[in-house]
């Protein structure tokens, strides 16, 4: 039998004045509390058991394995885990991944005066687990510090002391509500129009917003690593144990505020340039208010009307390039030596035997496709944070549409079936890729974009630029099914693919991330 749960109070400790009268008395289990009589929201972070009822260890991923949600003061919450598998895991316990709108309320307070961290206004210093010193990497590499998801998902790493903490282990960390550890120790995943995680983690809870305010927009539903947590809402049960529905808000104004916009515009400096917190003004800004590096949550920028043709016997419009040849379908390239560190998948090669091997018929390909990222107008610099959604409807607004994976690989390789744009020895000096120092002190990716035209020696035999390297590019794989249509090709600005083959497919349609740009096609005249 779950308990009454308390009104809630300001943070003052007086009883809310806006509190509308309940319309009868709501209760939520013990593990849970009641939320402006509107939803139950876990206590505790999330640790996961299995069907048996075996506990799942919370420093591991899951893979396919079936785990059910709990909140148990004590026990250690679970990393390693994406918003698909915490949404899951949630709806077997009877419950859901709670909504950001909700996760907010919670942490903040659902009526005014709002609270910035859990507790009130005024940060209070170590009262919940944030800012641990060092990146946990590091100290298990010797002082490098390791980025590739291959070893942010070390089950070693939540195991060192200063890290993760057990639910509940900071009581000051607590809402007047009784939920506890909203900001640090895990980032929380929400579920919305977006993913977000949310609330910071043990490393840091301000570098994307202050407290109950920090949210980060930079990954996708599958995505997981040793920062990754979450908690489960519920609807509260009235006394005669009836369901009632919770009013949530679903409109834009439910969306927490966008931390990182307001980052963007006091980190400009006098020349329209933005610093990171190692100093760097090297890099142009985006304009402030709408999509950018800084700005996950910002607005799209117009496209403008669709691009016009140079004559009438153009076959691209002036902004495109014409391909046109025959594209083998599998090329056997064999790579001489590959250059990722020691211990990391094989992704890297730093030269491939000439030539390729051709196998398979050619087939004939004649279509047109933008010879840059996608820069819009008032941009220096190529769009990011943009989803393959987006992407396509953006296309769509020029007259065009997203490549599709082949048309964008021929583009990239030419009749030759080339490893790189520019040949078979590997070069990340010419398209922007292969970059060191990927992260300021405090664990910030650093934005390494360049502007397009400025690779002038990242050319493909079509004479399209930048296919490798500086942004991802989104393209359609048009055999795939919804929601998994969306593939990434070309790589960005770290050591990674960055090559005309190579391909991701883990993200899905929705999934916007600091590197996430494209480039469109359309059938040529």
């Amino acid at each position: 039998m779950g308990l009454a749960c308390s009104a809630p109070t300001s943070i003052s400790g007086e009883p809310i004045s806006e509190e509308r009268p309940a319309r009868s008395a709501l209760t939520c289990p013990e593990s849970m509390t009641l939320i402006a009589n509107k939803f139950c929201i876990d206590r505790f972070e999330a640790s996961l058991v299995d069907e048996q009822g075996t506990p799942h260890s919370p420093y591991r991923y899951l893979r396919a394995k079936k785990v059910i949600a709990q909140s148990v003061q004590g026990s250690i919450p679970q990393a390693h885990i994406s918003m698909e598998q915490s949404d899951a895991a949630c709806k077997r316990a009877g419950k859901r991944l709670c909504t950001t709108a909700q996760w907010v309320d919670a942490c903040r307070g659902a009526h005014h005066p709002k609270r910035t961290y859990p507790y009130g206004n005024i940060e209070k210093r170590n009262a919940c687990n944030t800012d641990q010193r060092g990146h946990p990497t590091m100290l298990l590499h010797n002082g490098v510090r390791k980025v590739d998801s291959f070893w942010l998902n070390d089950p070693r790493i939540n195991r060192i002391g200063g890290t993760l903490a057990p639910a509940g282990a900071f009581p000051e960390c607590r809402t007047p509500d009784g939920a506890m550890d909203m900001v640090g120790n895990l980032l929380e995943w929400t579920r919305g129009e977006r993913p977000l995680l949310m609330g910071g983690h043990y490393l840091d809870a301000k570098e994307n917003g202050d407290g109950c305010s920090y949210v980060t927009s930079a990954h996708g539903p599958e995505y997981y690593d040793f920062t990754t947590g979450f908690r489960c809402c519920a609807k509260p049960t009235a006394q005669d144990a009836s369901p009632v529905e919770p009013a949530l808000p679903s409109s834009p104004s439910a969306k927490p505020e966008a931390p990182s916009a307001q980052r963007h515009e006091s980190g400009q400096t006098a020349t329209g340039q933005h610093s990171s917190s190692d100093g760097d003004t090297s890099i142009p800004a985006d304009p402030p208010g709408f999509r950018s590096f800084k700005n996950p949550a910002g607005k799209l920028p117009d496209v403008g009307p669709p691009p016009g043709y140079e004559s009438a016997g153009a076959a691209c419009p002036v902004d495109m390039q014409l391909v046109d040849g025959n594209r083998c379908p599998t090329a056997i390239q064999t790579c001489k030596g590959w250059v990722d560190e020691p211990g990391r998948p094989k992704r890297a090669c730093g030269e491939f035997a000439e030539p390729s091997v051709c196998q398979g018929k050619p087939r004939s390909m004649r279509y047109c496709i933008d010879r840059y990222e996608f820069t819009p107008k008032g941009y220096t610099l190529p769009l990011v944070h943009v989803s393959w959604t987006e992407a396509q409807t953006m296309c769509g607004r020029m007259g065009k549409r997203l490549c599709h994976e082949a048309e964008w690989e021929f583009a990239c390789e030419g009749e030759q079936a080339l490893p790189y744009p520019y040949g078979y020895k590997r070069d990340g000096a010419r398209c922007n890729h292969d970059r060191g120092s990927l992260f300021t002190r405090r664990g910030k990716l650093v934005d390494q974009r360049v502007p397009t035209e400025s690779l002038d020696r990242c050319e493909s035999p079509f004479g399209v630029f930048n296919l490798v390297g500086n942004v991802d590019e989104w393209t359609t794989r048009p055999s795939g099914t919804r929601p998994h249509r969306s593939i990434l090709r070309g790589g960005w600005w770290l050591t990674g693919r960055s090559r005309c083959r190579a391909a991701t497919s883990s993200h899905s349609e929705i999934y916007a991330g600091p590197q996430t740009g494209f480039r469109c096609c359309k059938a040529a005249r």
